[in-house]
């Protein structure tokens, strides 16, 4: 009994006749379960409009102070869709949010949906009245999240759908789509096109796996991009030689696996990664991109004496900044396998040089560990003592 008196009440406030919902702000259903708005929207053959927030989020009770209670939004709203609030972090608002997670990807989510469950658009963020109501008309005559989806499944890439989706995509604080759909589009462009300036300011920030094939033809394009003023050669060169340092450092990174430190050995990218920085007019400044690499293979080879030398010489051209952390490592690297005592004594020589104040921040070892193991390697005992005991006073 208690069942259907509520399901009455319910439909109730659907079928209060919309000359009695005039005059006021949106009226709400709260976190109703979707199963019932569906079938409700069906009934009234509506779209179903979803604010979708937390009690803590600012945006949303800027929303429900200054927009949501004003008449104008309330005349439009009420007499055009089935209107429901989710707590996001309630039961069932938990349940839309996970129905519907490729949109709902912060607060408040507002969110325009068919009678059958579909999304039909999403915004993001708070939005004055007269912005609110004149995204959802667009929304509703074709300019949709859905509608641009299906028009980029179609093929389209042309200047004004892109500057169209990714508006939507902005107003959507839909981020990760933004970066795939740039990808896409970048990805049929012929060379000609790609090189519009519109059209790059639009997707070309995306060109950021130097893996990629689009990474390639820009690197390919690079003074064409000059040529046709598409963009600024200088902004080029450090989009580009950002994410070639970045794949560098993690390629030449040594990783601990069952107690001992390995090093990748992937040659191939390793020459994709060398072979975009062998063209000295196209990127400035990659001396520290190279020293990784020398020093990658030079420990790959155990080539022992021409890595402390090599080691010794980056280090004076400042190539390693104020970070001594890649020194240690690879001659932590190299003293599981080196058992050539000059070059041990040689790397003992040149660590105790260098200055504890910068490196003793290192969690994992303090460094003097490192320095001891080596002098009691070469059976120098004093200067192991010396640091056992500046290591104990240390603390």
């Amino acid at each position: 009994m208690k069942i259907k008196l509520v399901h009455y009440l319910l439909f109730g406030i659907l079928f209060i006749p919309m000359t009695d919902l005039f005059g006021q702000g949106i009226v709400f259903l709260q976190d109703e379960p979707l199963e019932k708005v569906l079938s409700l929207a069906k009934q009234q053959n509506k779209v179903i409009f979803i604010d979708g927030y937390t009690k803590t989020c600012a945006p949303c009770k800027e929303l429900d102070k200054k927009v949501f209670p004003l008449q104008e939004v309330g005349d439009y709203f009420n007499s055009n869709f089935i209107n429901v609030k989710y707590d996001l972090e309630e039961p069932e608002g938990a349940k839309v949010r996970a129905a519907y997670k490729d949109v709902i990807t912060g607060f408040p989510s507002l969110i325009l949906m068919d009678k059958d469950g579909k999304m039909i658009h999403k915004i993001g963020g708070f939005h004055p009245a007269d912005s609110l109501i004149s995204k959802m008309k667009l929304a509703l005559t074709g300019t949709s999240l859905s509608a641009m989806r299906s028009r980029l499944q179609a093929g389209e890439k042309s200047v004004a759908f892109v500057t169209e989706y990714m508006k939507i995509l902005e107003d959507g604080y839909l981020r990760d789509e933004s970066e795939l759909v740039s990808l896409r589009i970048l990805d049929r462009l012929t060379d000609e096109e790609m090189l519009n300036p519109k059209m790059w300011k639009l997707v070309g920030r995306s060109v950021t796996d130097p893996y990629s094939p689009i990474f390639a033809r820009v690197i390919k394009n690079y003074f064409n991009f000059w040529m046709k003023k598409s963009v600024d050669l200088g902004t080029l060169e450090f989009q580009l030689r950002v994410p070639i340092q970045r794949a560098t450092e993690e390629l030449v990174k040594l990783e601990e696996k069952d107690g001992k430190l390995v090093l990748k050995n992937e040659p191939k990218n390793e020459a994709l990664l060398l072979g975009y920085l062998g063209n000295g007019d196209l990127f400035k400044h990659t001396e520290a991109i190279k020293a990784l690499f020398c020093i990658h293979d030079l420990a790959l080879a155990g080539n022992w004496a021409d890595l402390v030398t090599a080691l010794k010489f980056y280090n004076k051209m400042g190539v390693f900044g104020g970070s001594t952390a890649s020194i240690y490592e690879h001659i932590q690297y190299m003293m599981q396998s080196c058992k050539d005592k000059a070059v041990l004594t040689s790397a003992a020589t040149f660590l105790a040089s260098l200055p504890k104040d910068k490196v003793d921040i290192m969690g994992f070892d303090d460094n003097y560990d490192t320095l001891i193991k080596l002098y009691e390697s070469v059976g120098n005992k004093s200067s192991a003592a010396k640091y056992k005991s500046l290591q104990k006073n240390k603390g």
